[in-house]
């Protein structure tokens, strides 16, 4: 992306669902925006305006979305690096589309200009030794096939499934990673804003019914609400 407009995830998603849905009618409608991301209207209502602070989006109340220049060539970077990272899963990891496309959407705001540049010449490395005479993709999918592993992958998850709890129901004192968030996209962008990211550690420094729910991330305290605290994945 040429300029560096400071996007969290979220918004970086609003641009992407925005550009998809005026690819043939040239805008967008808010309940169309809320549909393709699963969220309310009210939070497509604050992302847009948003957006239109940045000037990124052409936006005014119970009227139609649109891009404009800086947003449109924001949101065609996103949705390059989306298609680079789902190819990659794909014809290079062998992973099933409808994975492909979830990972792609979660790992796609990570990764900066010189990882995916990197990724897309791995790509294109792997499509000319196929050309060549040489599918290193279809050689790299058997050999995950073949593998004789002491563990397999699924059964590592599974170990790691039965020892998920809720972050709510750990004890004080005791110190955890975060695993997973189970919310939309808006809680995902708002707890990483505090810190709280996948594998980060956790302390929790009290835990009582009647009082707040006291954590510590990195030597810095914070409260959360019970009910965050209940979506909150750890180990």
């Amino acid at each position: 992306m040429a300029k560096n407009y400071n996007l969290s995830a979220s918004l970086e998603d609003y641009l992407e669902a925005i550009l998809n849905l005026s690819s043939e009618s040239s805008f967008a409608r808010s309940k169309d925006i809320a549909k393709s991301l699963g969220v309310s209207r009210s939070s497509v209502t604050g992302a847009m305006r948003v957006l239109k602070e940045k000037g990124l989006a052409n936006y005014k109340p119970y009227d139609y979305v649109t891009l404009t220049e800086s947003g449109r060539s924001a949101a065609a970077e996103i949705a390059r690096k989306h298609n680079i990272l789902k190819s990659f899963f794909i014809d290079v990891l062998g992973v099933e589309a409808e994975v492909a496309q979830k990972a792609a959407c979660k790992t796609e705001h990570e990764l900066g200009p010189e990882i995916i540049t990197k990724l897309l010449c791995f790509i294109e490395f792997v499509t000319q030794s196929s050309k060549n005479g040489r599918d290193l993709a279809d050689e790299f999918q058997k050999f995950c096939k073949n593998i004789n592993q002491h563990v397999k992958v699924s059964e590592i998850t599974t170990m790691e499934d039965e020892k998920r709890r809720q972050l709510s129901k750990v004890k004080a004192g005791e110190t955890v990673k975060l695993a997973g968030i189970e919310a939309g996209r808006d809680l995902h962008s708002r707890l990483a804003s505090m810190g709280l990211v996948t594998n980060v550690e956790i302390t929790v420094v009290r835990n009582s019914e009647r009082g707040p729910f006291v954590i510590s991330v990195k030597n810095s305290k914070m409260m959360l609400g019970r009910e965050m605290a209940h979506k909150i994945m750890v180990l």
